[in-house]
């Protein structure tokens, strides 16, 4: 990344993706319908922290997501959903992936994890056809993020309650006065929610640390997967 380049922290939403951006301090923020389409509106210089798995394993469990949960520890740890093995992720249905899952490690996946498999399918299929832009595409998770910011300390309360929304605007708005209040009546309400926004100002948070060569990265020698896309969680 060249110095003084734009920044974007990026979470999913409903039908794509929010973008909140950063550049010489001015704060921004789109919605984008796919990845392919963000990283063609971004400059080509550009740091991206995106809230979804990118190196994604045959079979077991990524190293990353359970030095995440280790770190966050209970309750906020089962913030951290089990990325897909790469044999079930193009399944069409959820019982299709659960029975590939099963089939190869004994264990079928959850309906939540299962929601995230079309994101994660489009994120990593556009990575592995675009490598030229893997250097600026790096995985976050907003709980680590709000975690790390937080000195150390995981939210206490669930990010799906206005308290737990709360109590992380308050580490937003201390960083930021004001700005995500504005992005908030900017962004259309029937598409990006408001844990959304909250998410994707972490991702931001973290692409800040990147730019800044100050990211923590779990684990701390992260292995890559078959098609060489690093299995890690950046804060």
């Amino acid at each position: 990344m060249i110095s003084g380049a734009l920044i974007a922290g990026v979470d999913g939403c409903r039908g794509g993706w929010v973008v909140v951006t950063e550049l010489a301090g001015a704060i921004g923020a789109f919605i984008t319908n796919s990845f392919g389409e963000l990283l063609d509106t971004l400059p080509s210089n550009s740091l991206i922290a995106i809230d979804t798995p990118i190196g994604l394993p045959e079979r077991s469990a990524r190293l990353c997501d359970a030095a995440a949960r280790k770190f966050l520890k209970a309750p906020r740890a089962s913030s951290v959903f089990p990325a897909p093995i790469r044999p079930a992720l193009g399944a069409q249905s959820y019982e299709a992936a659960s029975g590939i899952r099963r089939e190869i490690e004994g264990k079928g996946i959850s309906k939540q994890a299962f929601a995230i498999y079309s994101k994660i399918c489009e994120v990593d299929e556009t990575l592995r056809l675009r490598s030229d832009c893997r250097i600026r595409v790096r995985e976050v998770h907003p709980e680590v993020s709000f975690a790390y910011w937080n000195n150390g300390c995981a939210m206490a309360l669930s990010k799906k309650s206005a308290a737990g929304a709360g109590e992380r605007e308050r580490l937003i708005d201390g960083l930021w006065p004001g700005v995500r209040t504005e992005l908030r009546k900017m962004l259309p309400r029937d598409r990006v929610k408001r844990d959304d926004l909250n998410d994707a100002f972490a991702a931001l948070w973290t692409a800040r640390r990147i730019a800044a060569g100050r990211a923590v990265v779990l684990p701390n020698n992260p292995a890559r997967d078959a098609f060489g896309l690093p299995m890690e969680i950046v804060a």
